[in-house]
């Protein structure tokens, strides 16, 4: 039941910037930036733990980048970071 509800929309958002990178942001702290090739393959760029879940996603649009849903296609980075 813990992992329903850690991995709910409520508890992520996926970021976009204008040259398609992301960044997964997921309410425990944690934030995995990749990027799609023509594939739509997953290439991780970076996994970073402790981070503030709100005011990241705030700097994140601050910068430019753009809320695109909670990414729930991109959940299984949370548990494997090589995608």
């Amino acid at each position: 039941m813990q992992n329903s509800v850690k991995h709910s929309p409520g508890n992520q958002r996926l970021f976009q910037d204008r040259t398609g990178r992301c960044i997964l942001l997921q309410k425990t702290g944690i934030a995995i930036s990749f990027w799609l090739d023509e594939a739509n393959a997953v290439h991780v760029v970076e996994r970073i733990e402790g981070i503030d879940f709100t005011a990241t996603g705030n700097q994140l649009r601050r910068e430019g980048w753009k809320c695109v849903g909670p990414g729930m296609a991109y959940t299984r980075l949370l548990e494997d970071p090589d995608g």
